[in-house]
């Protein structure tokens, strides 16, 4: 699909050794491939954990680096997942690493998400969408002024934002490899752009279905 940049699945191009995952492909024409050579910093690979299908999970000390930062100035991003943590700290499901700006994606506790990027202005900005610790399907669409969030096809609030350049993303999982996911992750979908309500709708429907998520 058009604008479509990033796109992680579980349940294929994944590639495990005694069932840590060393390379996630993406899915996507833009071989951004998510990587992690070092076997105690890799993710697991969990089968048959959603509705039959595998999961990735992070256990709070793994990441893996993205083959080029994804770095959409308007976005739609479609996570499914859920956050492991049981503290009330924040669990990173995409952010910064390198040199690449401190532009994250997160789950910031037990029911709240938060989206922030230094590097483009966009101020720190958190929707409450319920408990983030079941497995849900997170959605957002920001289209230059507007960000809005959804949570299993639900609107859930939209936020006024003005940023100024690209929300440049370099790993999955990870904060500088410093703060750590603790959760687990099904399909990350990121757009370069706002797409419309029919096709984001659409787009749910096929994730909830799926994961078979209510």
């Amino acid at each position: 699909m058009a604008g479509l940049k990033l796109w992680l699945r579980s349940d294929k191009g994944v590639f495990a050794r005694a069932g840590n995952v060393y390379e996630w492909q993406d899915q996507s024409e833009n071989g951004l491939h998510a990587t992690m050579p070092v076997a105690s910093r890799q993710p697991e690979l969990v089968s048959g954990t959603l509705n039959g299908k595998p999961i990735v999970r992070f256990h709070g000390a793994q990441s893996l680096w993205l083959s080029a930062p994804v770095q959409p100035s308007s976005f739609t991003v479609f996570v499914v997942g859920k956050n492991n943590k049981a503290s009330e700290q924040f669990s990173i499901i995409l952010g910064p690493g390198g040199n690449w700006p401190n532009n994250q994606l997160r789950w910031e506790n037990g029911h709240d998400v938060l989206f922030v990027g230094t590097s483009n202005h966009l101020q720190a900005t958190t929707a409450k969408i319920g408990d983030t610790r079941v497995y849900h399907l997170l959605s957002a669409r920001y289209d230059g002024e507007t960000l809005s969030v959804y949570r299993d096809g639900n609107f859930i609030s939209r936020h006024s934002v003005s940023t100024g350049g690209p929300w440049t993303l370099a790993q999955v999982g990870a904060w500088y490899s410093k703060e750590f996911m603790e959760g687990d992750l099904a399909e990350l979908l990121v757009y370069d752009q706002a797409i419309s309500d029919k096709i984001r709708t659409s787009i749910e429907d096929h994730l909830l279905d799926k994961h078979d998520i209510p």
